[in-house]
């Protein structure tokens, strides 16, 4: 790490988590989730911040959640991407538009 390019390019990555973090923790303060427990000071978000670098604020984590649950398997239907895909494809098929789907 000698060297000042290895450095830079360090330390750029360092505060970009950094800023990441901060901006979840900000959400987290806005939106009330501290105000689940009355001392803010065992709130684990905002003691341990680290918590924040891979894992959204607003992601509960619980596969079961329906929010946050991936809606093939809570509620049995398509994802908005794929129904967004099938009414394109729908749709050049009206218009005579010749779709291969590789």
């Amino acid at each position: 790490m000698s060297d000042e390019i290895a450095k830079y390019k360090n330390s750029k990555r360092r505060h970009k988590d950094q800023v990441a973090i901060d901006k979840q923790i900000d959400l987290a303060k806005n939106y009330g989730y501290h105000k689940t427990d009355s001392d803010m000071n065992k709130w684990k978000y905002l003691t341990q911040p680290h918590r924040n670098h891979k894992k959204h604020i607003f992601n509960c984590g619980d596969p079961k959640c329906t929010m946050c649950a991936n809606p093939r398997k809570v509620f049995k239907e398509k994802t908005i991407q794929e129904k967004r895909f099938e009414q394109r494809i729908d749709h050049e098929r009206e218009n005579g538009k010749d779709t291969e789907i590789d």
